[in-house]
């Protein structure tokens, strides 16, 4: 029997959204001789750790992103890096005993982890000969940062040859690396009736329809951009996914716009909502973005984190299948640009399905096939 533990983290919701993904098509491919375990590693972490890591990460999201964006920076030199090294290590052991127990006890063949923390504690463990696994991380973010990279790791699983190059950079084997994508759920690969949900949620498909997502914060400029957008010349009208932040949806929930708008808190059904929908919204979060791509959706990007969602925001960029808006006051300009120009928003869409690997949790899958048989 073959063993698969698929680790995330709690901070954001995009780490877990990959490694459902990913358990989710091990599951489907039906593998007879193959078993899944998919959790949070923070549920195997001391009291303290696991209450203050994803609060800690919020509140600098939320309150201090300068200083998020300004310690990833720093962080991704190699001199500042190597000092601060050895103490990640200490510290993320001391936090982790209940998790290192609990891998070394159940001696799984592969652990996949989409993120560095608990791909960090198996790779210490697989360099000191404790676990034989073979570790697996998915990288969850176009360009890796160095915590990323940890000794012991067997495979990096990453979303394009930029990231490749940046892992090499850092000193990774090319040997490593599989230029993969990052996993999305199945349920981005579904063809959906695009009619039959327009009515679904009353939408009129004769308005250009536009999603508001801002990841599980429910953080960005959602408001001031809806509140800008009553001077458009052509019909529109938008869905807005607010997330966990209840303070956002009541907020909208009282206001009235010139154009029809559809509001909703955390969903689980963010496919339909992006295949009623011609364009996104949305903070540049590395499982949105695949998703997104997957599903053929131009995006917008609004307010990235300093740090890792900006640089997907530049890969978007730099691809040239996204647009970026700078400030909020440039948000009814931008947008009558793109309502005017029906040929490049065509040409975008053409440009996502080249950058976009929808199947990349099914690869993964197929890669751990084969090396399970060798």
């Amino acid at each position: 029997m073959t063993k698969v533990l698929v680790l995330y983290m709690t901070a954001g919701h995009g780490h877990r959204k990959v490694a459902e993904a990913i358990a989710e098509e091990l599951k489907a491919a039906d593998l007879k001789n193959f078993t899944v375990e998919v959790f949070d590693a923070l549920n195997k972490t001391n009291f303290v750790f696991r209450f203050s890591y994803p609060r800690l990460y919020y509140w600098l999201i939320l309150w201090m992103p300068w200083l998020w964006g300004v310690f990833f920076y720093l962080t991704n030199f190699s001199w500042l890096y190597a000092l601060i090294k050895p103490i990640r290590s200490v510290w993320n052991t001391i936090q982790s005993v209940p998790l290192r127990t609990y891998l070394k006890k159940k001696e799984f063949d592969f652990i996949v982890s989409t993120h560095f923390f608990p791909a960090q504690v198996a790779g210490r463990l697989k360099k000191g000969g404790a676990i034989k696994s073979t570790l697996i991380t998915v990288v969850t973010d176009v360009i890796p940062h160095r915590v990323w990279r940890n000794p012991g790791t067997d495979v990096y699983w990453v979303m394009a040859e930029e990231s490749e190059e940046a892992l090499i950079a850092q000193g990774s084997d090319r040997r490593q690396i599989k230029i993969g994508g990052i996993p999305i759920s199945q349920q981005f690969l579904v063809p959906y009736d695009r009619s039959s949900l327009q009515r679904k949620f009353g939408l009129d498909p004769d308005r250009f329809t536009i999603l508001f997502s801002s990841g599980s914060f429910g953080l960005g400029p959602t408001e001031a951009v809806l509140n800008s957008l009553s001077c458009l010349r052509r019909p529109i009208q938008t869905i807005v996914v607010c997330g966990y932040n209840q303070s956002l949806y009541q907020d909208l929930n009282k206001k009235r716009y010139r154009f029809p708008t559809i509001l909703f808190g955390f969903v689980d059904h963010m496919p339909e909502l992006m295949t009623v929908s011609d364009l996104l919204l949305a903070k540049p979060g590395g499982a949105t973005t695949c998703e997104s791509l997957a599903m053929g959706l131009p995006m917008v990007i609004t307010d990235s984190i300093p740090g890792q969602e900006a640089g997907n925001a530049k890969w978007l960029l730099n691809r040239k299948i996204a647009f970026e808006l700078d400030r909020v006051d440039q948000a009814a300009d931008l947008l009558e640009g793109i309502l005017q120009d029906a040929a490049l928003l065509q040409q975008i869409k053409r440009e996502v399905s080249l950058s976009a690997k929808p199947n990349a949790a099914r690869d993964l899958i197929h890669y751990l096939r084969s090396e399970a048989v060798k």
